[in-house]
């Protein structure tokens, strides 16, 4: 079976996915992993300092108490900081090699992408790394320039007013017409995840004189309008600044993640699209996570194109990459077998 691995971005609608991390952190094989992560994200908040994170989570992130089944506040359940990071670690704890190096029952993928944060997700799995040891030292510094990168953001990003947010999905338009709605206002066209469903982002209040412009528009159309959950502009090049702030901070990886370290191929929507033949992979991974427009129907074809899957393994959290991968290749590759890697039960 020719598998393409598939990583999300965010657990979007459905939350955080703490049950998920509190069942693997349970796992006496996984107390080397969350040890990993704990520290990471502590590194992370002592390094940025309380004042770069409180006014986002005033709680912080208590990762270990969480873990071992308190309670967030409702504000860290609802933000991206908290919701991004989340499903990061529950990725990294999945895509673990096998205790004594052996894949199981696991067959080796043959590339693997990632929707948006999930594309770090993708280059940790297409290192195919066989040491537990050397495994969670690469952890550390994904999971740190991880939670880095997304602080960074939230520092960028200006306060929601009312009920706006900085991102909002537009489903029912076609690509091309949505950007020349957008093209002459301060709005971006941040994800396209298929031919008719697509994400807009900016300011919050931007995103709002935006909507009030076009709702007859929209209303009489059939085009539907959702302000998303997420707490920035993500794909957006407000986020430019945070992600030059982040690599400002790469001493804090050990870790040098180049091309030609992938064992298997990543694939992009630009060109290369793939990530092998590129040299330093940190801006261009950080870009592609944070700021960059999202093509989800163009990496999709890339690695369709590239690798000829015969299966895609969704590791999730939640449906929606998988849900957008279908969308982009109805009507083609109709004989193409899913599988969703279950999180464990609580």
């Amino acid at each position: 079976m020719r598998d393409l691995y598939l990583f999300s971005g965010m657990a979007g609608m459905q939350g955080p996915p703490l049950a998920a991390l509190r069942a693997l952190y349970a796992r006496p094989e996984n107390a080397r992993y969350f040890t990993t992560a704990v520290e990471a994200v502590a590194g992370v908040l002592d390094h940025v300092g309380a004042d770069a994170y409180r006014g986002e989570l005033p709680g912080g992130i208590p990762l270990t108490a969480w873990l071992r089944g308190a309670s967030p506040e409702d504000a860290a359940l609802d933000h991206s900081i908290v919701d991004g990071l989340c499903a990061h670690l529950y990725q990294l704890c999945l895509l673990q090699p096998a205790i004594g190096g052996r894949d199981g029952d696991r067959p080796a993928p043959v590339a693997a992408i990632g929707h948006s944060l999930g594309l770090i997700g993708a280059v940790v799995a297409g290192l195919r790394i066989t040491s537990r040891r050397q495994y969670a030292e690469l952890c550390h510094d994904m999971i740190t320039m991880t939670a880095l990168t997304l602080i960074r953001c939230h520092q960028e990003a200006l306060p929601r007013s009312g009920e706006a947010t900085p991102m909002a999905a537009v489903t029912g338009l076609k690509a091309e017409e949505l950007r020349d709605l957008a093209a002459h206002s301060p709005v971006h066209v941040a994800l396209a995840n298929s031919g008719r469903s697509h994400v807009l982002a900016g300011e919050p209040a931007d995103l709002a004189a935006f909507w009030a412009r076009h709702a007859r528009r929209f209303a009489d159309t059939g085009v539907r309008w959702a302000y998303l959950r997420s707490t920035a502009p993500f794909h957006t090049p407000l986020l430019n600044a945070a992600v030059r702030a982040a690599l400002e901070d790469r001493h804090l990886m050990t870790s040098t993640l180049t091309g030609d370290r992938l064992a298997l191929p990543v694939y992009v929507a630009d060109a290369p699209v793939n990530l092998q033949h590129r040299g330093d992979l940190l801006p261009d991974i950080l870009a592609h996570a944070v700021c960059r427009p999202l093509d989800w129907p163009g990496t999709v074809h890339a690695a369709i194109d590239g690798c000829r899957p015969d299966r895609i393994v969704d590791f999730g959290p939640g449906p929606s990459a998988r849900v957008f991968t279908r969308e982009s290749l109805r009507g083609s590759h109709n004989g193409l077998r899913y599988r969703s890697i279950p999180a464990p039960a609580a």
